[in-house]
């Protein structure tokens, strides 16, 4: 009897702890999810304008192959579940005509980040 209420009393003091673990690994996801947005999109920016649309729109990287800024797939296991896709479309501003870049990151299936840009000539 006293092995079941201590059970009972153990099982109540550690639910906190798994909670808290499963927050901390989604806030980890967040943060590489939003630093692998931010990446991407620092190269679509550094591109040239005349070539962002056709080079980057409709870039994907599917789920464990996510590249590094010199194009070599992570091989930390830490990003095995993030893809990503870049989507660029022309916005008219006043007589300019811009592009909305817009940088989705992924983790196992689930969208973690949605980072837009718009780019003037």
């Amino acid at each position: 009897m006293a092995m079941v209420i201590l059970g009972a009393a153990a099982a109540g003091v550690f639910l906190p702890f798994v909670s808290a673990a499963q927050v901390q690994r989604e806030a980890v996801c967040q943060v590489l999810a939003a630093q692998l947005a931010s990446n991407l999109m620092e190269e679509i920016v550094s591109t040239s304008f005349e070539e962002i649309k056709t080079r980057w729109n409709g870039y994907m990287e599917a789920e464990g192959q996510v590249k590094n800024a010199s194009g070599a797939v992570f091989s930390d296991p830490i990003y095995k579940g993030f893809a990503r896709s870049v989507l660029v479309g022309t916005v008219q501003i006043n007589d300019t005509e811009c592009l909305m870049a817009s940088v989705r990151v992924d983790y196992k299936g689930r969208q973690m980040v949605r980072l837009q840009s718009l780019i003037a000539p």
